[in-house]
C-alpha cells in the first residue's frame, strides 16, 4: 500500500478505500460505470485497483483509455468502405482486436478499457450487446467480435442524463460524492507530485521545448 501511495502521489483515506473495494466487487458482476464530476477520484480509483490487482494476484493489468467525444463515430467503432468493401478498424475495434488475437500473450493479462467522456447515443448504443450476457459486437461488415472474459469495459462520466435506460441497465455503477476526497488530500497530491518531478531537469522547461520542436 506504502508503494502505490508514493508512486500515484496519494494519501489514502477510508472514503477513498471504500470506492475503490465498491468498483473491484462491481467489476466482478458487471462492466462499470463510474460517476460523478472532474477531480472527485474517478481516475486514480481504477488505476490504484487495477494496479493493486497485479501485486495481489500477479496477473498483468493493461488499460486503454478512450475519449469517444473526440472522434467520430467511424473512427470509434471503424467504417466499411462502400465502394471496395473493405473495412477499416476504429479505436475501439482495433484495440479488442489486439487483445483478441493474442499475438503478444494478452489473453494471460487484464484488459479495461475505459471511455472517458459523456455517454450519449450517438455512440454508446452500439455497446449494448457488448455489455450484456452476450458479450459480442457486431460491425457493420458483418464480422463478429466475442469479448474475452479478461475484458471489461468501463465508463468515466460526469453526469448520465444523455444514457439510455438501455445502456445504464446494462452496468454496475460506482459513485464517486465530492466529499470522496478531502481538501487535505488533493493538498497532499500536488505536493508530492512536486517533490516528485524534477522541473529543473533540462527539457522541462515548456519554452525550451518549444525551441527544440520548430528546430
Amino acid at each position: 500500500m506504502e508503494r502505490l501511495q508514493e508512486k500515484h502521489q496519494i494519501s489514502i483515506r477510508d472514503n477513498f478505500v471504500k470506492k475503490v473495494l465498491q468498483l473491484y466487487q462491481i467489476l466482478q458482476l458487471h462492466h462499470g460505470d463510474d460517476g460523478r464530476p472532474t477531480g472527485c477520484g474517478k481516475s486514480k480509483a481504477w488505476r490504484v485497483l487495477l494496479e493493486a490487482m497485479e501485486k495481489i494476484d500477479g496477473i498483468k493489468g493493461d488499460s486503454y483509455l478512450i475519449d469517444p467525444k473526440a472522434i467520430n463515430k467511424d473512427e470509434l467503432y471503424g467504417r466499411l468502405d462502400s465502394t471496395t468493401a473493405e473495412w477499416t478498424d476504429g479505436v475501439f475495434t482495433l484495440t479488442l482486436r489486439r487483445v483478441i488475437d493474442n499475438h503478444r500473450g494478452e489473453s494471460g493479462r487484464r484488459h479495461w478499457i475505459i471511455f472517458d467522456g459523456d455517454v450519449d447515443p450517438e455512440w454508446a448504443e452500439n455497446l449494448n450487446s457488448v455489455l450484456d450476457d452476450n458479450k459480442l459486437l457486431t460491425l457493420p461488415s458483418g464480422e463478429r467480435l466475442q469479448i474475452p472474459d479478461n475484458v471489461r469495459i468501463m465508463f468515466e462520466v460526469e453526469t448520465l442524463k444523455y444514457a439510455t435506460l438501455a445502456t445504464v441497465s446494462r452496468c454496475g455503477m460506482v459513485w464517486f460524492s465530492d466529499d470522496t476526497l478531502a481538501v487535505d488530500m488533493v493538498y497532499h497530491h500536488y505536493l508530492a507530485r512536486l517533490r516528485q518531478e524534477d522541473f529543473d531537469a533540462p527539457g522541462s522547461d515548456p519554452d525550451e521545448k518549444e525551441k527544440r520542436a520548430k528546430e
